[in-house]
């Protein structure tokens, strides 16, 4: 968001979207955070003023010796990511990719540095300063350098949210990724500014998580903010001076402190011919610009900034040291950790899953073990690092990972980890109240943050004693996924598939818009076909809103339905059922009374004795129902239909003459009922749900 400032005694920051449609359009918010700190301890400002004439005096003195010399300065940096479930909490891949942004600009390896124009083609420069990753904390604890921390002041980035979490500044270089720098997207202190013991907490870089990298959440024209940043971390200022507001002709009166950027108004566009204080020509392409084509520091911003990492004010000499980048593991980092991730944990035989190696770092070597008695090892991380199985047999497999470099190997095994299902698995009728041990075989879950997911609770049913609720109460992720889906089911020679079932939601009393998705598939889950998509706002309620957690009181706050699938492409052996809920931002949901009956050439049957076998459908039913029967010989037949408290409510055939194979179930009250058969000498039963 483009930030306009006023100058009335004090900046006003004014947010506009008009801006934010100009590509590579960034705000950086140092001056204003300069502004802040002082105005709340103008007791620092003569501090601030006497550090900054030794950085001048120090990047004098260097340039007039050596220039900064040729040494490679390593900083180790770490990234915490504060967010709140949201788009904010961005992928380790963006952050790496927004790292090696860094990197590539600060090293003079970004290929468009041979857009430069020719007249600052010649001054382009190579910092020679690397950012890397710690690999330790400040405990001397292995980690990956990229934390994250739930907090709703990632909206704020402001120094409360700074104070959540943050490492020595005199070893790490600390960059805290949010949903809002403070209004801008981007800003640090110059080292001059936070030379005091008191900054020591504050120190470093606040970028929103969308100008991080190129990938994800950011583009390529935004991804160049974390480079800017990290350019006043190491004491440059805009290239038009001190202040937040380019394109001001007085600015030509102003100036940047390096010698070889020419004065400018500063630019928002990419003016390349711009003469805006005189002459000589603007650097527009700068990365201290405002423009979307910077892409070169010069030789005198390298000098500034070389002085200020090897000078001790912020204790910026510190981080180089060779002593602190062996103890943050910035250089010769070990092998600390073993893990691994899987794209699905249930998959289907001829399915590929992909493996992913998370163990770092340092690692050179991979042995796979799939548990199907396939291993693989080998040390080209193109081939074994993130490999591809494929599983043949159904089965539920035990996976192993060993990684190893030359100091040694780690080892981690996960038991019982891949659930891979054939063809076939389960025969219809599918009756599902969730009374007896669940999941058993049937059911298989996905749950996307690893927190709370379908589980069986006694705390509401709308029949038997048990239903399954997923706590969604205090889930603030966005898109949140939960998944309950079946194995296979046999639906080869069907005809047509019934697919009952039940519900309870309430949204919260700001009524948020949760999903509850219900589809099928023909292809073991290859591809899924969307018969229901339920909405928070319109149809998926089926009790008023409430601000607190919710549990359905009763039956009337329960809704139900049946889906029919007659689409003859979905009736196969790899038939598969699909209740996905989306959280965003809502309430608890309660599901029971899951039923599938088909009907076709092929049978949906439930088989009690030797001679016969039935199936009722639809079920549930706003309407009569219908009973087919297959009968061998002439022996007495009797159906009856019970209530919930098991009382006679109809008799639907008491006869010992030959029979048709079809009843009608007359519509009765909504409730459940029990549908009894009774044939030579034995007893089945079924419950069935009117609407």
């Amino acid at each position: 968001m483009l930030r306009v400032f006023f100058l009335l005694g004090c900046f006003l920051i004014i947010k506009t979207g008009l801006w934010s449609q100009v590509p590579g359009m960034y705000y950086c918010g140092q001056a204003e955070e300069r502004t802040r700190r002082l105005q709340q301890h103008p007791e620092l400002e003569e501090e601030s003023k006497l550090a900054n004439i030794f950085l001048d005096t120090y990047t004098k003195q260097l340039e007039e010796s050596r220039g900064g010399g040729d040494e490679l300065y390593i900083v180790p940096i770490v990234f915490h990511v504060i967010h709140n479930n949201g788009p904010e909490n961005i992928s380790d891949e963006q952050i790496l990719d927004g790292l090696s942004i860094l990197n590539r600009d600060f090293r003079k390896q970004n290929e468009d540095i041979t857009d430069v124009v020719n007249e600052f083609a010649g001054i382009t420069a190579d910092i020679n300063i690397e950012f890397r990753l710690a690999t330790y904390d400040p405990n001397g604890e292995c980690t990956k350098g990229i934390n994250r921390i739930q907090s709703t002041l990632t909206n704020f980035g402001n120094e409360q949210m700074k104070s959540l979490i943050f490492w020595p500044r005199n070893k790490y270089l600390n960059v805290w990724i949010c949903a809002d720098a403070s209004g801008a997207a981007g800003y640090t202190n110059m080292p001059g500014d936070v030379n005091s013991p008191w900054d020591a907490a504050s120190d470093g870089i606040v970028i929103r998580a969308d100008y991080v990298g190129s990938i994800g959440t950011s583009s390529i024209t935004k991804s160049r903010t974390l480079t800017h940043e990290a350019g006043h971390w190491l004491n440059l200022h805009h290239c038009w001076g001190s202040s937040n507001t380019p394109e001001l002709p007085g600015n030509c009166s102003t100036d940047d402190l390096v010698s070889d950027t020419p004065n400018t108004i500063g630019y928002y566009s990419c003016n390349l011919n711009g003469h805006s204080c005189g002459s000589p020509l603007d650097n527009v392409q700068n990365y201290m610009e405002y423009s979307f084509c910077t892409r070169m520091f010069t030789q005198g911003q390298r000098t500034r900034m070389r002085a200020a990492i090897n000078s001790p004010i912020a204790q910026r000499n510190q981080l180089i040291t060779q002593n602190n980048l062996i103890n943050t593991g910035a250089i010769n980092p070990s092998m600390c950790f073993v893990d691994f991730i899987v794209s699905k944990t249930a998959g289907c035989t001829g399915e590929e899953i992909q493996f992913t190696d998370e163990s770092y770092h340092g690692v050179t070597g991979w042995v796979w073990n799939f548990g199907d008695g396939t291993t693989i090892s080998g040390s080209d991380p193109v081939v074994y690092q993130n490999p591809v199985h494929i599983y043949s047999e159904p089965g539920t497999y035990t996976v192993t990972l060993t990684v190893s470099n030359s100091q040694g190997s780690l080892f981690i095994a996960k038991n019982n980890y891949i659930r891979i299902i054939g063809p076939d698995e389960l025969d219809t009728p599918i009756i599902e109240g969730f009374e007896s041990s669940w999941p058993a075989n049937k059911w298989l879950l996905e749950n996307q943050d690893g927190n709370y997911t379908w589980e069986v609770s006694p705390s509401a049913h709308y029949s038997g004693s048990k239903a399954l609720k997923l706590r969604n109460f205090n889930n603030t992720a966005y898109d949140n996924s939960d998944a309950l889906i079946s194995t296979t089911i046999d639906m080869s020679g069907m005809d047509t598939v019934y697919l009952s079932y039940r519900w309870a939601y309430a949204n919260k009393t700001e009524a948020t818009d949760d999903r509850l998705r219900v589809s099928v598939s023909s292809d073991c889950g290859d591809h899924w076909s969307l018969k229901r998509n339920r909405r928070g706002l319109t149809n998926l309620p089926t009790a008023p809103g409430t601000a607190s957690a919710f549990t359905p009181s009763g039956i009337s706050q329960w809704s139900g339905e049946t889906v029919v699938i007659d689409e003859p492409s979905m009736m196969t052996n790899m038939f598969r059922v699909k209740f996905e809920f989306l959280g965003r931002g809502g309430n608890n949901i309660f599901l029971d009374d899951i039923n599938i009956e088909s009907v076709g050439d092929g049978t949906s049957v439930m088989n009690f004795s030797r001679d016969m076998s039935f199936r009722v459908y639809p079920n549930p039913s706003r309407s009569d129902m219908v009973l087919e029967i297959d009968l061998a010989g002439h022996s007495p037949l009797r159906i009856t239909l019970l209530n919930s408290i098991g009382q006679l409510c109809d008799i639907i055939a008491d006869t010992k003459i030959p029979l048709e194979n079809r009843f009608i179930i007359p519509a009765k009250p909504p409730g459940v009922y029990l549908l009894v058969i009774e044939h030579n000498g034995q007893r089945s039963s079924r419950r069935v749900i009117f609407e």
